[in-house]
């Protein structure tokens, strides 16, 4: 299958780099720090999601729909029904396959600001962010290592450019990386929010 680039290297982009590779796809990651793991490394919270394998054996009646609502409450007119749905939706799987692919104790569920229901998930990590991300972090790097054929990792990677064809569409990234403006082509991920901006 083709490359898929991912751009960012905190939760979300390691996340979605296990997804494709689940799903058979090869992946180009690229972060521009010369460490990976971004803001997602910051939190101290836990992770939120509704309807987990951890809530249903605690008896907390949480789901998708509730947590929905709590969250669309709490943004008031900046309410974005669409964000919010792919926010709170599949929050509880995202959950559950952090616990079961990379064996993540993510026992304790806390009540916090805005939810109706306890569903801020933990373990007893004093850093939880730290804890998910560095386990995704560490199998990727593993995985470039026993095979290099479906992952590449370049840190201090700058992505300046999406390369477009002539209809516009996205066909790849241009990026600095050791001072060379390299191309990679392949559909592109962008998951580079957090304090990187």
């Amino acid at each position: 299958m083709a490359q898929v680039i991912v751009v960012g290297g905190g939760l979300a982009g390691l996340s979605a780099a296990h997804t494709l590779l689940e799903r058979g796809a090869n992946v180009l990651m690229l972060d521009k720090q010369p460490f990976m793991g971004g803001n997602s490394t910051k939190a101290t919270s836990g992770i939120n999601g509704a309807g987990t394998q951890t809530q249903q054996e605690a008896g907390i009646p949480d789901n998708a729909k509730l947590f929905f609502e709590d969250t669309k409450r709490s943004a008031r007119d900046l309410a974005r029904d669409d964000l919010i749905q792919v926010l709170t939706g599949r929050s509880g799987d995202a959950v559950n396959w952090l616990q079961n692919k990379f064996g993540l104790d993510l026992s304790k569920v806390a009540r916090l600001g805005g939810h109706s229901q306890p569903r801020t998930h933990r373990g007893n990590a004093q850093f939880p962010g730290m804890v998910i991300t560095y386990a995704q972090m560490e199998r990727l790097e593993d995985l470039a290592v026993s095979n290099p054929e479906r992952v590449q990792i370049k840190k201090k990677a700058r992505v300046v450019k999406l390369v477009k064809d002539e209809q516009g569409s996205v066909i790849g990234a241009e990026y600095v990386h050791n001072g060379k403006t390299e191309t990679a082509y392949g559909p592109v991920i962008l998951a580079t929010g957090g304090y990187a901006g």
